[in-house]
């Protein structure tokens, strides 16, 4: 070997150690792996080749400036990569760094590849930060490019450690975050919370995992180990293409978890009893693919990614078991969101529709039910992938047009013989126009009677198979053979084009 070339591997030996000892044992403390062990569970052995490795290179105490960033291969699928090194002054941005990340992110919009992010910094050096945050060519342009790459290319986020204002963006910006348990992000630190409005918070309580799973709905996933985070990563990536205009991944079909035969059983013949609509979902789709997203979220309604013989779809289905189905403003956001991430992805879309509707208070009101119902329809309303919407019990009220009902132009609406659609339910609609008559019965039984007939005419007339005849639904299918029906109409529609009237964009976001 020539001088040279020694010299080059001396320096790349150099910077693969990382940080000082210090580092390195500030991160075993926060029982965190090192950045280069924690790259090996993601990619395959000889795939990883990085760019700018010798950042920095002058200071010793910054290899590579603090984070590793370049291309690898996961299940044979190239991707770029950034990942803070935390043994590097806590993984902070300096300059050099964020001109990695900028760099790297450039390379994925013309590459047309996925981009991921593992995300372990204590953010921005502040005392060498001055005005790079916000120049032209500054780490400030790493949220300009993670706007202009939204569903461009899929990017996923991993977040490892406690990271407060700039860092805490790029995770928020991804379409998935995977959350450590013991991670957690905020907009700023709680010291800084503590010196602007004096409130004393723990990060955890601040922005945990907790908080962004189940409250903010920031994360979509929490994993409880590195090695769980990784895989997860890799099971994500085989739902997602490399690009919005490049086709799905595809794998050989597999029978349900269970038997579509008892799909009839599952559906409770009250249509107010509550059960468990993932049962519904395991005997529709491929054994062991259905990955829910934002399972701890705004949990009444579900939505995940799935195969159907082989096929990717994604699916939304109402969740009686919690709150009855009903959609308040968190689940219009989590609908709306998971429909526009689909769409962009050409993800097909199924809509398994069991709910009385849109929650109704003052609570909800003040909290933007019908600024953000109007998100969910709107999403569902501009997708353009197939849409299939299946009416499996209750569909009352405007639930329905967020969940792709006839008048939102889905490929075909399918009903199972539970279904019922009406404007609202037969308690609310026999209040709302026979109260006065009702009230006017003195006698108990009599007025009991009375109910019972005025709810008996009322649910004659939105009869699943009246309205089948009046074409309101395109078919009455048999709950068995749902998963054929549906695997027949996707595959129908699977080169489906649709144009949109001319516009800049919408102003519903």
């Amino acid at each position: 070997m020539g001088e040279r070339e020694k010299r080059i591997f001396d320096e790349i030996d150099r910077v693969r150690k990382g940080g000082p000892p210090r580092g390195h044992q500030k991160q075993q403390a926060g029982g965190k792996l090192f950045v280069r062990d924690r790259l090996a569970l993601f990619f395959e052995s000889g795939s990883c080749y990085e760019t700018g490795s010798l950042a920095r290179n002058w200071d010793p105490e910054l290899p590579g400036d603090g984070v590793v960033a370049g291309s690898a291969k996961i299940n044979d699928r190239t991707l770029f990569f950034v990942a803070n090194d935390f043994t590097v002054k806590a993984g902070s941005i300096g300059y050099y760094h964020g001109k990695k990340l900028i760099q790297t992110q450039q390379a994925a919009i013309r590459a047309r590849k996925p981009i991921l992010y593992l995300v372990d910094s204590s953010g921005a050096r502040i005392d060498e930060t001055g005005g790079h945050h916000v120049d032209k060519d500054g780490a400030g342009q790493l949220f300009y490019l993670h706007s202009i790459m939204s569903g461009a290319v899929p990017q996923i986020g991993v977040l490892y450690g406690t990271c407060f204002a700039g860092t805490a963006y790029t995770p928020v910006f991804c379409d998935f975050l995977i959350m450590m348990r013991n991670s957690a992000m905020a907009i700023a630190s709680p010291r800084m919370v503590e010196m602007v409005i004096g409130q004393k918070v723990t990060p955890e309580e601040l922005g945990g995992s907790d908080i962004h799973s189940k409250r903010s709905g920031s994360a979509h996933f929490v994993v409880d180990t590195e090695e769980e985070a990784a895989e997860l990563v890799k099971r994500l990536l085989s739902y997602l293409p490399d690009h919005c205009d490049a086709p799905l991944p595809v794998a050989e079909p597999v029978e349900p978890q269970l038997d579509p035969a008892n799909i009839d059983d599952i559906i409770p013949e009250d249509p107010n009893r509550p059960y468990d609509v993932h049962r519904l979902i395991m005997s529709i789709v491929d054994a062991d693919s259905f990955l829910e997203v934002k399972a701890r979220y705004a949990s009444e309604l579900v939505t995940g990614l799935a195969r159907l013989k082989g096929q990717i779809i994604g699916v939304i289905a109402n969740q009686p078991g919690v709150r009855g189905g009903t959609l308040f403003p968190e689940s219009s956001d989590k609908g709306a969101e998971f429909v526009w991430l689909c769409d962009a992805y050409n993800i097909p879309l199924l809509y398994l529709v069991d709910t009385p509707g849109f929650m109704v208070g003052t609570a909800v009101e003040q909290n933007g039910i019908l600024r953000r119902g109007r998100k969910f329809i709107f999403a569902t309303s501009s997708a353009t992938v197939p849409r299939i919407c299946v009416i499996v019990r209750k569909a009352y009220g405007a639930g329905i047009y967020a969940m792709s009902g006839p008048a939102y132009n889905p490929e075909i609406t399918l009903a199972l013989p539970s279904a019922e659609i009406a404007v609202m339910g037969p308690e609310a609609a026999i209040n709302a126009v026979y109260y006065n008559k009702i009230q006017s019965i003195d006698d108990t039984q009599e007025r009991e009677q009375t109910v019972e007939q005025l709810r008996r005419e009322y649910r004659a007339g939105y009869d699943i198979f009246k309205l089948a005849g009046e074409m309101v639904v395109d078919e009455v299918i048999p709950p068995k053979e749902l998963r054929d029906v549906l695997a027949h109409y996707f595959e129908v529609y699977r080169n489906k084009r649709i144009d949109l009237p001319p516009r800049k964009h919408s102003t519903i976001l």
